[in-house]
């Protein structure tokens, strides 16, 4: 038996901005239908660690009747290692044919997170968003928020992408890369001019404590809240946002209520109740229609079923190009 193996590098030439939300739809479409089976994770701390960026371990598994496939992610969770320079999450997709548990695949996690993360956002933007936004603020200047970037301009045509970061810095790469792909980006000097009069707003940060507000945002805004990792001890959206909010749309509520600070936070404050929580299936399965404005929340902390959609048309891609490595793991 051989095993296809994927780097981090392998992913950036496969992928495709476009193939992977229509992947992500169609896993959303797939839980809708409970043609998939996401279970929520449970994460596994370090004995003796403590406080809030103590390092995790998130197993994330999804299984998909129609792919015929299921996948199992080790996602380590070290925001520590920021403070050492070492990414803060690394993470391995191993990809398993469902009806022999053959290994088909196996992904290095940082960039095919990193693209199907973005992907999701683009795709909940387009269902969401009014359908004619001229300005989006991307708060958060790191890969991720660049990759955002390229994946919004492919649902909606945007006049200006702000960029704010606390360091400025970044800010300023992050945005001369966008501009030299062409696309519109421009540094944002405070918060608040990167949010006055922005359409669309996708907070990408690591914060421990919320920093968006209702008094930031205007009445017609979709907000994507993605920057938090899987652990309710980060937040980046204040409860009276939620509260606002015309629709909280999220990748499965069952996995929001354990995992995404953002929402138990709303739900704490009672601002928001579980039963408000919008599978993000239901609404790529609704028909298609114009967005009736107000304020719209897509909060994301990623699951597996996602992965598993990504790991498939990467692996379909690598097979169509004779990429990636053929491993033998099993005489």
């Amino acid at each position: 038996m051989t095993t296809l193996t994927l780097t981090s590098a392998d992913v950036e030439v496969l992928a495709d901005a476009d193939e992977m939300r229509r992947a992500m739809a169609a896993a959303h479409r797939a839980l809708h239908a409970h043609r998939a089976v996401q279970p929520r994770p449970h994460p596994l701390p370090f004995v003796g660690a403590a406080g809030p960026d103590a390092p995790t371990v998130v197993p994330m598994s999804a299984l998909s009747e129609e792919l015929g496939l299921f996948a199992v992610k080790v996602l380590a969770d070290a925001p520590r290692n920021r403070a050492v320079g070492l990414p803060a999450q690394r993470s391995t997709v191993a990809v398993f044919d469902a009806a022999t548990a053959e290994c088909v695949a196996m992904i290095d996690g940082r960039a095919l997170t990193r693209l199907r993360t973005a992907a999701v956002t683009a795709l909940a933007t387009d269902v969401l968003a009014r359908t004619d936004p001229q300005v989006a603020t991307l708060i958060g200047a790191g890969p991720l928020a660049a990759e955002h970037a390229r994946a919004l301009v492919r649902v909606r045509d945007l006049a200006q992408i702000r960029v704010w970061s606390r360091s400025a810095a970044r800010a300023e790469a992050c945005v001369q890369q966008l501009r030299a792909e062409g696309i519109p980006a421009l540094v944002a000097v405070t918060t608040e001019s990167a949010l006055e009069g922005a359409d669309v707003v996708c907070t990408l940060t690591p914060a421990q404590e919320p920093f968006l507000s209702r008094a930031l945002l205007g009445s017609d805004v979709h907000v994507n809240a993605v920057g938090s990792p899987p652990r309710p001890m980060f937040s980046e959206v204040h409860a009276d946002v939620f509260a606002a909010a015309r629709a909280v749309v999220v990748d499965d509520p069952a996995v929001a209520l354990a995992e995404s600070g953002n929402v138990r936070d709303a739900c704490a404050a009672g601002a928001l109740v579980p039963e408000q929580l919008i599978p993000l299936g239901d609404v790529v399965a609704a028909e298609p229609g114009a967005a009736p404005g107000g304020l719209t929340i897509f909060n994301s902390v990623g699951i597996g079923i996602q992965d598993l959609y990504a790991a498939h048309v990467l692996c379909a891609r690598a097979s169509a190009v004779g990429a990636g490595t053929m491993v033998a793991i099993r005489a």
